[in-house]
């Protein structure tokens, strides 16, 4: 992952792929749900709608509320400005530390690529330096 900052337009670019992996995981969860519908309404008969047509319910309320959540509280952004961005945010889950931007908007930006440790305290270093709040 690449993380440069742009001192004239005081910006930050990201270049790890995100965007394409939101937008493939976007069309599946689309994919899920149109399915979810479909096969219930025209594949199953009444025997196998009991049972079958519960999961199909329960795979298309899975696939709207994980739709909703990607469109309303993250984002792919590559180029963030300086003004867009709240603070870095580090968290740690199960055992794995995870770096995430909180933009002013209220969406994450996730930091996906950066695995190591060494990496870690190099963006931390960088976003102090920027003058993002850490926390």
């Amino acid at each position: 992952m690449k993380i440069n900052f742009n001192e004239t337009e005081e910006s930050i670019e990201i270049k790890d792929g995100l965007k394409k992996q939101y937008l493939l995981m976007n069309i599946s969860l689309l994919f899920t749900l149109v399915n979810s519908v479909l096969f219930p309404l025209f594949v199953l008969d009444t025997k196998q709608m009991e049972w079958m047509g519960f999961i199909w319910i329960i795979l298309g309320v899975f696939s709207i509320v994980l739709f909703t959540y990607q469109i309303l509280k993250k984002t792919a952004s590559e180029k963030l400005k300086l003004s867009e961005i709240s603070s870095l945010i580090e968290k740690q889950v199960f055992g794995r530390k995870w770096l995430s931007l909180k933009l002013k908007n209220g969406k994450l930006r996730d930091l996906m690529e950066i695995k190591k440790e060494s990496d870690i305290e190099e963006a931390k270093e960088l976003f102090k330096n920027i003058g993002i709040q850490i926390s």
